[in-house]
């Protein structure tokens, strides 16, 4: 048994050289050097903020490409919550945290498990090293879903206002206009974007799709490309398409809520599971620390 130890503390400590090495070579050569790039940072969103210089310094060290396949698509989903203008700033920040907390904790759970002759250790430092990688990714997730279902719980009013406006007698970059000024969610910001974009002198077309790209969502995209095809028929047909889309949406809507509702009431399960073996561990451990 103790041979099996050692050979345990021989190979942690091993497979911990390396990376600490470099850890502190990273460190000595890095600090300060992107204090810049972080400063707008907020450290309650990022953990152990003061510490990204480490992955931020490894990937300047191997010039690590941002622009592989799964970049480009992670960029693209960023851009929906941050901005097309700071999405690669954020995905590189996402990055240099990921290699920080590699960097950091891999090392630090070989040294502790090696010292601490406890393989448990180990585990449960990788588990954290773990859990903080994957929260990071996770954020990002949870508000781009959020985002998207904000966007399509909005849109079937959105389609609706603007068949009014148009029945009224309204042109549609006119009925746009004024139904963007409607809201401050995030449908009506982008709305008021795609209005900028084309009283700054971008065409209907490009503004449109524009707009589509930014929203990225299917049913945002397929409103926008027959908004487009409908566009050259006149008033008529535009507010009878929306009018139908608008019906489509609300019938989606619901789903979506129902979903919601759903989920909310799956997650509610485990509280009360837990509650519910707490109660039981509460009525039946004195009856057997009495006897029967």
């Amino acid at each position: 048994m103790a041979g099996m130890i050692n050979w345990f503390q021989i190979g942690a400590m091993a497979a911990a050289t390396p990376f600490v090495f470099l850890w502190v070579f990273l460190y000595v050569k890095y600090q300060g050097k992107f204090d810049a790039v972080t400063v707008s940072l907020s450290a309650r969103e990022y953990r152990m903020l003061e510490l990204y210089f480490i992955g931020l310094g490894f990937m300047d060290l191997v010039h690590f490409n941002l622009h592989t396949r799964r970049g480009r698509a992670r960029i693209k989903e960023i851009s929906e919550i941050k901005g097309k203008k700071y999405a690669e700033y954020y995905y590189y920040i996402i990055c240099g945290a990921t290699f920080t907390y590699i960097f950091t904790f891999v090392p630090l759970a070989f040294l502790l498990g090696a010292l601490s002759d406890e393989p448990m250790i180990l585990i449960m430092c990788l588990a954290v090293s773990l859990l903080l990688i994957r929260y990071l990714e996770k954020d990002i997730n949870d508000k781009l879903q959020e985002r998207r279902e904000e966007l399509l719980l909005d849109l079937p009013q959105v389609l609706s206002k603007m068949a009014l406006l148009i029945n009224s007698g309204m042109v549609m970059r006119e009925a746009w206009v004024k139904t963007s000024a409607a809201g401050d969610r995030a449908l009506y910001e982008e709305m008021r974007t795609t209005a900028s974009e084309m009283a700054n002198g971008t065409s209907d077309l490009e503004a449109f799709r524009n707009f589509a790209d930014r929203c990225s969502v299917k049913q945002i995209r397929k409103v926008t490309s027959t908004l487009i095809q409908n566009m050259q028929k006149g008033n008529q047909e535009l507010a009878y398409f929306l009018e139908e889309m608008s019906e489509e949406m609300w019938e989606e809507k619901k789903n979506l809520v129902r979903q919601k509702g759903e989920t909310a009431g799956t997650k509610l399960l485990i509280p009360i599971g837990m509650i519910f073996v707490g109660i039981l561990i509460m009525i039946i451990a004195p009856v057997f620390t009495n006897g029967f």
